[in-house]
């Protein structure tokens, strides 16, 4: 064995001998000190992984809930189907998220939670739709720029609730050849209307026509001829007073200024009964009736709605040309009878205001007036003909813009009262008495 293996053994024999044993306790503390921390860096893993979960999550339902603010339920209430068809291929080219659309009943949109329902409803203005406005939102401001000032309805009750798109319109259609033979064209007052009416009983068996078996038609007749006669201020007193007592007998001497009434109204009805000026029976006629009577030539003054007017065949129609109720004063305020179909902002989303405002655009203001073939309401726009045009320009040269009906602004839909009140006025005609 060499010097040096020799050495080494010894050295390491002495450094055996010198070496200490470490304590248990010691050795035991080293060891969950150990343990703690590797533990530690394991919760610390854990907890920064739960963070970045909770961020994402985060991340998605606030993108979840932006998508859902982009979405819009659509109901339509009681409007024509084809009107409804329109609005919803025009709503289609807005950029949202999903949209629904529905046509609902009054009890839907009475329900506690429709403004979380539904976030758009479109429907005609009435006592209907002032109802529902009572759950409504504003609408933006800056929208109603795109009416004339007559349409904006400023400082009125719910004067933000709900924004017209397109009119109807109460109208009075004179006979282009009846004209020509009087040598008069589209009376412009209310005296002119009766002298053209006068001269007319030559040339036609019922120079005034209307289809009065629509009880519709025959309040519409009414209401145009208070306000004509009265002014917007009569006819708002008309109104309010058959909300609150629907009664023939109530309204027949309801004093609305320089001796207007109800009774009177009935009375000028019955004259022209008696005189020839009107068919004894028109408070019983039908719209079939009137298609007669014009192919016959046999009227000289028509009385109807814009959208009945589109219904009769162009050949009859073609020869008649439209004007609002001929009025009593021009010193008056007045209004036009003109129902609005109108949208009501039911919830507050944002992107309500987007669809508002793309229905007020030109472009689809012309779209809906086309399709529709009634009155656009906005500045801008192109109308389906020149009937369309006019009732947008009487609505605009109105002080008090377009009103709807007696039947809608009293009444609900399929309201009883509404049935008797019209039953009491024919039985008045027929008769005198209510």
């Amino acid at each position: 064995m060499s010097i040096k293996m020799m050495y080494n053994r010894v050295m390491s024999k002495k450094s055996k001998k010198s070496k200490k044993k470490t304590p248990k306790a010691i050795m035991f503390f080293k060891n969950c000190g150990a343990f703690i921390w590797s533990k530690k860096i394991i919760f610390g893993s854990g907890l920064l992984a739960a963070c970045v979960i909770a961020v994402i999550v985060s991340l998605c339902l606030r993108r979840a809930n932006s998508a859902a603010q982009q979405n819009v339920n659509v109901a339509f209430y009681n409007i024509p189907e084809k009107q409804a068809k329109v609005l919803e291929d025009n709503i289609k080219k807005v950029e949202l998220g999903k949209v629904t659309f529905k046509n609902v009943t009054l009890d839907d949109l009475n329900k506690d939670k429709a403004d979380k329902t539904y976030d758009l409803l479109f429907t005609y203005e009435g006592l209907a739709s002032e109802a529902i406005k009572a759950k409504a939102a504003n609408i933006s401001s800056k929208l109603f720029n795109y009416l004339p000032t007559s349409l904006r309805r400023q400082n009125e009750p719910n004067d933000r609730k709900s924004i017209p798109l397109v009119l109807d319109h109460f109208e009075f259609s004179y006979s282009k050849p009846v004209e020509a033979k009087i040598g008069m064209e589209n009376p412009q007052n209310f005296d002119e209307m009766l002298t053209f009416l006068e001269k007319a009983k030559k040339y036609t068996f019922t120079p005034f026509f209307t289809n009065g078996g629509d009880d519709e038609i025959l309040l519409g007749l009414i209401s145009a001829i208070i306000e004509a006669k009265g002014g917007y201020n009569a006819y708002s007193t008309f109104v309010e007073a058959a909300k609150k007592n629907p009664s023939a007998e109530k309204l027949l001497t309801l004093n609305l200024g320089n001796e207007l009434t109800l009774q009177s109204v009935l009375d000028l009805f019955r004259s022209w009964q008696e005189s020839g000026i009107v068919h004894p029976n028109w408070f019983h006629a039908k719209y079939r009736d009137i298609l007669a009577f014009v192919e016959d030539g046999q009227v000289a003054l028509l009385f109807t709605k814009l959208s009945v007017h589109r219904t009769i065949p162009y050949k009859l129609i073609r020869d008649f040309s439209t004007e609002r109720a001929p009025v009593l004063s021009g010193q008056t305020d007045h209004a036009l009878i003109a129902p609005a179909l109108c949208t009501v902002k039911l919830s507050k989303k944002s992107v309500n205001d987007k669809v508002i405002q793309k229905l007020l655009t030109e472009e689809t203001q012309t779209a809906l007036s086309m399709g529709t073939q009634l009155a656009p309401v906005a500045l801008r726009g192109e109308s389906f003909d020149v009937q369309a045009d006019d009732v947008r320009f009487f609505a605009a040269s109105c002080r008090y813009g377009a009103r709807t009906d007696l039947l809608s602004a009293a009444f609900m839909p399929d309201s009883e009262a509404a049935k008797k009140l019209c039953q009491e006025i024919r039985r008045y005609l027929t008769t005198g008495r209510i």
